[in-house]
């Protein structure tokens, strides 16, 4: 016997998760620096500074160990 029903359960889960974001947001939004850093990120992606992923595993020589 349960105390929950399977949509309880399936609502706790739901927003034990939603906590669990939440705190992790909270804690990125405390560390300056990767707040500055993700900002940076930000910009240079909006400015085009990316490449595609093929491009960054043939730069780093990673060619046959990730299926792109």
């Amino acid at each position: 016997m349960s105390i929950l029903t399977v949509e309880e359960r399936e609502l706790l889960k739901k927003a034990t998760t939603l906590m669990e974001e939440l705190l992790e947001t909270i804690e990125v939004m405390q560390d300056e620096e990767l707040v500055r850093d993700l900002r940076a990120a930000l910009k240079e992606a909006e400015e085009g500074k990316t490449r595609n992923l093929k491009e960054l595993i043939r730069e780093l020589g990673l060619e046959g160990k990730f299926r792109v």
